[in-house]
């Protein structure tokens, strides 16, 4: 990630980039996708500043559970336990499958955060270690769907039907951005899933803007919609029967 409050002009980065000029290819998600060679990190491995990060690292099972049974006992007080987010934990199925088994195993209780995309089997294979599916309802339009997320809807849907009869427990996360649920057709749909799983749970999620900002260090332009009203987000969920 790139963050220019923190530059300090030294030349570091320029000086490790095998490419050239790597705060200007950071600025560009493109440039970052063509001039980015092998993902390298020389820039921020040179960077004294923190203006370029790496977010993220890699970790084993074992490494992750170090971390969480840490907390255990605050666990076993509060209810709570370990949550897979993300971006999409079933992207990475089988690491994510292992980490859930050893936290069950551990007697951890488990909630996975997904969009509902990704290999059937791997839901499945998850399913009998979650404790808790956060499962996000983004767009019921197939075509918004893919133009706003990259997924699929249909998968998303089926993926949905697969976990649910596998008898786990769901709990809907529905997203509202007012430019683009506030359709007819969307909350009508939207409604009808809600309808078709009546014993999950469900709450809205209002868009916010706090993600322009890592946007904006990871070279993605800023999103344009706006914060709903207090009264915009009564009206959807009443629209939607949350």
């Amino acid at each position: 990630m790139l963050n220019l409050t923190r530059c300090i002009s030294c030349g570091s980065c320029v000086k490790a980039c095998p490419s050239g000029d790597p705060k200007s290819i950071l600025a560009d998600d493109t440039k970052r996708r063509t001039a980015c060679r092998d993902n390298c990190r020389l820039c921020a491995d040179a960077c004294p500043s923190g203006c370029i990060e790496v977010a993220g690292r890699t970790a084993s099972v074992e490494a992750v559970m170090e971390e969480v049974l840490q907390d255990e006992a605050y666990y076993r007080h509060s209810g709570g336990g370990m949550t897979l987010s993300g971006g999409e934990p079933m992207s990475q199925p089988c690491f994510s499958c292992e980490l859930l088994e050893a936290a069950s195993k551990a007697g951890i209780h488990t909630a996975v955060e997904t969009s509902g995309n990704g290999r059937r089997e791997a839901f499945l294979s998850a399913a009998p270690f979650v404790d808790l599916w956060l499962w996000d309802i983004k767009l019921m339009d197939e075509e918004l769907y893919r133009a706003h997320t990259g997924g699929n809807l249909q998968v998303m849907l089926d993926n949905l039907k697969a976990v649910a009869e596998s008898g786990a427990d769901i709990h809907f996360r529905v997203l509202y951005i007012p430019e683009l649920h506030d359709n007819d057709c969307i909350l009508a749909a939207t409604a009808a899933l809600l309808r078709e799983y009546p014993s999950f749970s469900a709450e809205v999620v209002p868009y916010h803007v706090l993600g322009n900002a890592k946007r904006g260090k990871l070279g993605l332009p800023e999103l344009r919609y706006r914060e709903p009203s207090e009264g915009e987000i009564r009206r959807f969920s009443e629209a939607v029967g949350v």
